[in-house]
């Protein structure tokens, strides 16, 4: 169990820490800021730069009823796959924007520095995050695509007024499971808590198949855990897990480049190592 560490993040605080793994409180939330008039009023966060409105949609093919049903069941909608330029611009930022193995970081590096998985140092590279992403214009327009934000709205049942993108490799390495641990790397099995109401947005923008960073995630894991689980730890080991959970309820997901996925990151989830292929991912916190 772990109520030592929910209670010393209650003291820093972080009350959401505590309370959104529970999912009547997630919906109690939404319940409240649909209620309040403030909330209906509140601007976006995002982007510190004016956008003009964005009319059309980056996903033509996907509807807010499909989404929002595929949510539910199995914690994933698929179907937000990005047009080929707008990958190409991310990757093309990506590979020569400075990177940090861990965001505040004071150590700075490029991909060029990364060496079969370690830098001149010799120290390994697990990952080599994008410390300013919405320098790049498509990064920007992704977190202003009108479709996504109605989709995430629905799902949450308000307007998402928090909207926080990551744009990072995940590099092949020799590095131990406790050294990718220690540089943040998700291997293990865990749900998320990043406020009291939260989903994510997560685009693939290198192709992604076996041995290259696959996204792994138990269907309808949302909803149905332990008590245990709830007021433990949101990590889970393979033990705990699919004693609750069946197997065949894993999801791993691939792709090529551009695919892309909302996803109830309240589900349990963990990111597969790379094995063969470095990956490059954007993904947005929304909430």
């Amino acid at each position: 169990m772990n109520v030592a560490n929910i209670a010393r993040r209650l003291v820093a605080g972080e009350l959401h820490y505590a309370l959104g793994r529970f999912e009547s409180v997630r919906r109690g939330y939404s319940a409240l800021r649909r209620l309040s008039p403030r909330s209906r009023q509140r601007a976006p966060a995002g982007p510190p730069i004016s956008l003009p409105p964005l009319p059309v949609s980056l996903f033509p093919g996907q509807t807010i009823d499909r989404a929002l049903a595929d949510l539910r069941r199995d914690s994933i909608a698929l179907g937000f796959d990005l047009p080929w330029p707008m990958v190409e611009e991310m990757v093309e930022f990506a590979t020569h924007s400075p990177l940090q193995r861990r965001l505040r970081d004071d150590r700075v590096f490029y991909r060029h520095n990364v060496r079969k998985g370690r830098l001149e140092d010799g120290s390994p590279a697990v990952m080599g995050i994008v410390p300013d992403p919405l320098d790049c214009p498509a990064v920007r327009r992704v977190c202003r695509d009108p479709l996504l934000m109605q989709c995430a709205g629905a799902f949450l049942g308000f307007p998402a007024t928090k909207i926080i993108p990551r744009l990072f490799w995940s590099f092949v390495t020799d590095a131990t499971d406790d050294e990718r641990r220690q540089l943040g790397q998700t291997i293990d099995w865990h749900y998320d808590v990043h406020d009291f109401h939260f989903c994510s947005a997560q685009f693939y923008l290198t192709d992604v198949g076996p041995g290259s960073g696959e996204h792994a995630l138990v269907r309808g894991s949302h909803h149905g855990k332990s008590l245990r689980m709830l007021l433990g730890s949101a990590n889970a080991r393979d033990e705990e897990l699919f004693t609750r959970f069946a197997r065949d309820r894993i999801l791993v997901v691939e792709g090529p480049a551009g695919t892309g996925f909302l996803e109830d990151t309240s589900c349990y989830h963990r990111a597969t190592p790379p094995a063969s292929r470095e990956r490059l991912m954007l993904q947005l916190w929304i909430s």
